[in-house]
C-alpha cells in the first residue's frame, strides 16, 4: 500500500528532533491568542494523520482562552509552570535543510543577489534544486531557522500526568477512537517560515528532484515568499504569511513529549486485589513472627529462672 504524504514525512523522526508535524501552522479553529504562540509545553491533544490537535493545556488555568474553547476535565489541577522551568534557545540556524534520506543540492540559481547560509536563496527569482538518491523521501527547509524549548522538571510533570490521566481520558472520550492515545507536550521547535515536501520516485526508478523558488515578498514580514516548482507528483507545502502573524515563531515543526498511559479499570482492580492480598499475607506473617518471638522469649526466661533457682537465687 502506498504511504501517505504524512507517513513519508514522519521519516524525519530519524533526525531525533521530535515528532515532525506535517502541518506546522496552528488550526484556524483555535482562539487568536493561541494562534499567536502555537503549540506550547503542557498542551494535551491527539495525533491525527501527522498533525497534533490540541484539546487543552494542563499548565494554564481553566479560564485561559484555549481551555475555554473545548472546556477542561471536570477535575482539573493545574501544573504550575514558571519561566525558569522552561529552557528556550535558538536551535536551527537560518537556511537549515532537514532531509530524511540522502539528498544533494544540484542547482543553485542566485538570481541577482543574496543567499541564506547554507543554501537557501532570498532574492526574487532565485531558486534551489534538491535531488534525492532514494526512491522516496521528505525534506524540511527553514529559511529563518527555528528556536527550541524544553520542559526542565520532567519527572514531577510525569507524576502530574499519571495522577490526571483517568480524568483526562474520561473528558476526551468523544475525540478519541479505541486505538488513539492522548499526547502531552514537553518540548517543541518553532519557526516563522518553512517549506515541506514529500515524494516518491515513479515505478522502476530511483531518485527525484524538487525545486524551491523565491516568488515574491511577504507583506506581513517583508521576507521572501517561497514556492515549490517543478515538483512533479510530490506533495508540497509552504508557510503562509497569514499564519506567521508578523514573523512570530508560532509554526511548530517538531514536537517532543509522551503518550499518556491509559488507566484500565479491570487491571487496576486486579492490581488492587493483588496488593491487598500481598499486604494481608505480610501482616499475617509479621504477626506469626512476633508471636514466635514472644514464645521464644518466654522459653528463654523460664530457662534462666531454672538456672537461678538451681543456684539458690530468686532474682528473676
Amino acid at each position: 500500500m502506498p504511504k501517505s504524504p504524512s507517513q513519508m514525512y514522519h521519516r524525519l523522526v530519524c533526525k531525533k528532533h521530535g515528532i515532525p508535524q506535517f502541518t506546522p501552522e496552528p488550526s484556524q479553529n483555535l482562539p487568536a491568542e493561541y494562534r499567536m504562540i502555537g503549540v506550547s509545553i503542557g498542551d494535551v491533544g491527539v495525533w491525527h494523520d501527522g498533525s497534533f490537535d490540541v484539546l487543552f493545556n494542563t499548565c494554564r488555568l481553566a479560564t485561559n482562552s484555549l481551555n475555554r474553547a473545548h472546556g477542561v476535565p471536570k477535575h482539573f489541577p493545574v501544573f504550575p509552570l514558571h519561566s525558569y522551568d522552561v529552557s528556550r534557545r535558538p536551535y536551527h540556524s537560518a537556511g537549515s535543510i532537514i532531509a530524511s534520506a540522502k539528498m544533494s543540492v544540484v542547482s543553485l540559481d542566485m538570481g541577482a543577489s543574496s543567499i541564506i547560509s547554507p543554501f537557501v536563496p532570498t532574492s526574487l527569482g532565485s531558486s534551489i534544486t534538491f535531488k534525492f538518491g532514494s526512491a522516496e523521501g521528505a525534506i524540511l527547509v527553514l529559511p529563518d531557522g527555528a528556536s527550541r524549548q524544553n520542559l526542565l522538571p520532567v519527572e514531577s510533570f510525569r507524576a502530574h500526568v499519571r495522577d490526571s490521566s483517568t480524568e483526562w481520558y474520561r473528558y476526551a472520550r468523544n475525540w478519541l477512537s479505541a486505538s488513539d492515545s492522548l499526547f502531552v507536550v514537553t518540548g517543541c521547535d518553532k519557526t516563522a517560515s518553512w517549506a515541506i515536501a514529500t515524494a516518491s520516485a515513479t515505478t522502476g526508478t530511483i531518485g527525484f528532484s524538487l525545486k524551491l523558488s523565491v516568488v515574491g515578498m511577504a507583506e506581513a514580514t517583508l521576507g521572501p515568499r517561497y514556492q515549490w516548482m517543478d515538483f512533479g507528483s510530490a506533495t508540497v507545502r509552504t508557510s503562509s504569511p497569514c499564519d506567521t502573524l508578523s514573523g512570530n515563531e508560532n509554526q511548530c515543526i517538531f514536537i517532543r513529549g509522551f503518550f499518556v498511559p491509559r488507566s484500565t479499570p479491570f487491571v487496576d482492580f486486579i492490581a488492587h486485589r493483588i496488593f491487598c492480598r500481598g499486604w494481608r499475607r505480610f501482616l499475617a506473617q509479621r504477626e506469626t513472627d512476633i508471636e514466635q518471638s514472644r514464645f521464644k522469649s518466654e522459653a528463654e526466661m523460664a530457662s534462666l529462672r531454672a538456672v537461678y533457682r538451681a543456684f539458690g537465687s530468686e532474682r528473676l
